[in-house]
């Protein structure tokens, strides 16, 4: 009868058996308590010893030390801000000798806090992670584990001691009407992803509508799911319930859906409407006409991250700890001057 092989115990299932987090159990059975409640401890200890759990010597000797492993999280491969956002950590963590595992999350909360465990039970020194969400609750994870960590793309809407890198996303909005503003247009349409991970570009825009004088009533804003699909019904929608002369696309996978729709309905580019995207993804730059678009430095993030990452792993105190990059506006031929016009 061939042998049966069972797999070892792990913290996880520790962890799991006992109602507690990977980082309660580790803390339990290392003998720091951390605030733990005795109740709470025993409980550890009776998982611990019901399942025959052993701890990895190997990594409790390693406790301390740097592997030069970090951890990269992202919510997404498919989107290429991320992926070269990915590329810039991986460069900066090449040149300082440390290895990046990198993860993505799919958006999922409990997917997030699962590698969260997982990373820190293979000992890695710190990590770099866009959370699925701006929401402090999406970091509480992490928070407890009690290793280095920066957060990317994502509003300063967390802790003041957390290490932040994140894009001007309100700054860059409002230039965006500037720059429509500054072309003649003041009838202008927003649409959007409807998630907090980007709600300063939709107030970004309410800035520039209120900065330079125009009238909201003109200035719809519709707010959808991040999906083609949400692009096309979203534009429709704009198009219904104003006579804009120039669109904001929030978000460049919107804008995928937006500007396919706008093509079929036979919207002429920028003679009846002009259109700034955010984001500069390659299908805006080979459209006829080339789209006007704002520009994320997505990877200088990386590095900027990876390098602010490394800086507190190795005890060195950063300049601050809070990183906001510009946006850049990058002109192109789908906004219409109607300067000449109004004269």
């Amino acid at each position: 009868m061939p042998r049966v092989r069972r797999n070892r115990p792990t913290l996880k299932d520790v962890a799991a058996l006992a109602g507690t987090s990977v980082a309660t159990a580790s803390n339990v059975l290392s003998s720091r308590n951390k605030c733990v409640s005795e109740a709470l401890a025993a409980r550890v200890r009776e998982a611990a010893e019901a399942l025959g759990y052993r701890p990895n010597m190997v990594a409790r000797s390693m406790k301390g030390k740097s592997r030069n492993l970090v951890a990269v999280l992202i919510p997404e491969f498919w989107n290429p801000v991320f992926t070269k956002i990915v590329t810039g950590a991986e460069r900066v963590a090449a040149q300082h000798g440390y290895l990046p595992v990198i993860c993505s999350t799919e958006g999922d909360q409990r997917r997030q806090d699962d590698y969260l465990e997982r990373l820190v039970s293979q000992q890695v020194d710190g990590c770099l992670i866009a959370p699925v969400s701006s929401d402090i609750r999406s970091i509480q994870a992490i928070s407890a584990m009690d290793i280095p960590f920066v957060l990317l793309d994502r509003p300063f809407r967390f802790p003041s001691n957390c290490f932040v890198v994140a894009y001007d996303m309100r700054g860059a909005a409002e230039r965006g009407v500037e720059h429509l503003v500054a072309h003649g247009h003041t009838r202008i349409g927003f649409i959007g992803w409807d998630s907090p991970s980007v709600r300063p570009r939709v107030e970004g825009f309410a800035d520039g509508v209120a900065k330079y004088g125009l009238d909201p009533a003109d200035c719809p804003v519709m707010l959808g799911e991040l999906s083609r699909e949400s692009g096309a019904d979203l534009v429709c929608r704009c198009l219904e319930t104003a006579d804009i002369t120039a669109l904001f696309i929030g978000h460049h996978h919107l804008g995928e859906g937006a500007v396919m729709e706008l093509v079929r309905m036979g919207v002429a580019m920028p003679d009846q409407l002009s259109v700034i995207v955010f984001g500069n993804p390659t299908w805006a730059q080979v459209m006829s006409p080339a789209l006007t678009c704002i520009d994320l430095p997505d990877i200088e993030m990386g590095q900027v991250g990876m390098e602010l990452l490394i800086k507190v792993l190795r005890g060195e105190q950063p300049e601050t700890p809070r990183i906001m990059l510009d946006c850049t506006l990058v002109s192109r031929a789908s906004v219409k001057d109607l300067t000449p016009a109004m004269r």
